[in-house]
């Protein structure tokens, strides 16, 4: 898919939010007397990333990544020429990631041995060709300096990249994702073996790593026998110039006030946290067909549509909190969650109808709920887990259980 860096639409996290909170903040014996209160108990139980738990993750995490980016560079002479940046992205990255720092992502940016910029006099002619295909992707047509690969310098390293195209000069990403996978299995094979796996060592911890595939990502699935486990997703990417964007009309334009930063702290902050509480929702409900990135774009549209109303992140939690699950609700019931870059394009539309009538149902439910301000305490049911939902009861109602004690 042809994602633009949106990235600019939810600046940096603070301390606090990126390296979680510590147990003494959470109180024994909380007040919870409307649902703003509500809301807050719950992210602080149940949301929020444990400070002890982001500085062991991210240890380990930076300790294998770097090892393993650095046999990449070992093993592969185009990687080590052309890989200019790994850079984080995904939830983690945005400040977004709930309960714990358990995922990573990061995009492999691949660099190619041509002129990404655009041929401003004659467009065809770029070294590089974007053509549209469907709503959300488009097509790589390689041009004549790329063509020409085999007659200019370093042709032992530039013949990697070569390969990746057709007959017809059309960059293949099965070839690309192919090529790089067969990068990161290489890395792998330099470290210790462990049966069929690979074995590295933080701190005299050992840890073990699985993989498996999805599209274009490589997971990385890292166990030890504690039971710990985190998954870090790599993924290649190419980076073109930002004035080639948008590739047709039908693209939104990147704009000046992209940046939510523009918006001040508070409105970061309130925007984060309304779409902490979506997301464990989505969770707690067993809404696996939406993906992260469908309820980010969803508060993306909400961004746009509320531009004329400057203060309408700085409402309260309770009330955003409503609005963007009224939202979720309408998108299931619509079926239809459209791209923010084409909205031409339904991120849902491969979802069963079925599926998405069923999370409509369950919303429904909850947005019943939520108009009468007397039930607040029945939406810790759809935040929570049933787990979580019978461990929290003492705290939500410590009088009924006080009498129960006696």
């Amino acid at each position: 898919m042809f994602i633009p860096h949106t990235r600019r639409l939810i600046d940096a996290v603070t301390m606090h939010e990126a390296q979680g909170v510590h147990i003494e903040s959470v109180p024994d014996n909380p007040v919870i007397n409307n649902l703003d209160s509500l809301l807050a108990d719950i992210y602080l139980r149940f949301i929020a990333l444990r400070a002890d738990d982001f500085k062991l993750y991210y240890k380990i995490f930076d300790s294998i990544f770097s090892a393993i980016h650095r046999n990449m560079k070992e093993v592969d002479p185009y990687f080590n020429r052309y890989s200019s940046t790994a850079q984080p992205a995904g939830s983690h990255y945005d400040g977004l990631r709930i309960k714990k720092p358990d995922e990573f992502d990061m995009d492999i940016v691949i660099g190619l041995p041509i002129n990404m910029k655009e041929d401003r006099f004659i467009p065809s002619n770029s070294d590089i060709v974007l053509e549209p295909s469907n709503y959300a992707y488009v097509k790589l047509k390689m041009g004549k300096q790329f063509q020409n690969l085999p007659n200019r310098d370093e042709w032992e390293i530039n013949k990697t990249a070569y390969k990746w195209k057709d007959e017809n000069n059309y960059l293949l990403r099965s070839k690309f994702s192919d090529w790089f996978k067969s990068v990161v299995y290489r890395a792998l094979n330099k470290f210790e073996c462990y049966g069929n796996y690979r074995l590295v060592t933080v701190d005299n911890v050992p840890y073990v790593i699985r993989t498996s595939e999805s599209g274009p990502a490589i997971t990385l699935k890292i166990t030890n026998i504690t039971g710990f486990k985190m998954d870090v997703d790599l993924v290649p990417a190419l980076r073109f110039p930002e004035e080639r964007w948008p590739v047709t009309s039908d693209y939104r334009d990147i704009t000046a006030d992209c940046s939510v930063g523009s918006y001040g702290w508070m409105v970061v902050y309130n925007f984060k946290q309304t779409l902490r509480f979506i997301k464990k929702l989505r969770d707690a409900q067993g809404m696996d067909e939406i993906a992260s990135y469908y309820i980010k774009t969803l508060f993306f549209w909400e961004v746009v549509e509320r531009k004329s109303e400057p203060r309408f992140w700085n409402k309260p939690p309770s009330e955003l909190f409503i609005i963007m699950v009224k939202r979720l609700h309408r998108a299931m019931a619509n079926r239809n969650i459209p791209y923010f870059w084409n909205k031409q394009y339904n991120l849902i539309e491969g979802v069963a109808s079925n599926i998405l009538a069923g999370y409509a149902n369950k919303l429904q439910r909850l947005v019943n709920i939520l108009d009468d301000p007397t039930k607040y305490k029945m939406v810790a049911e759809y935040l929570l887990t049933d787990d979580e939902y019978e461990a929290y009861k003492p705290k939500l109602y410590p009088r009924q259980f006080a009498i129960y004690n006696i």
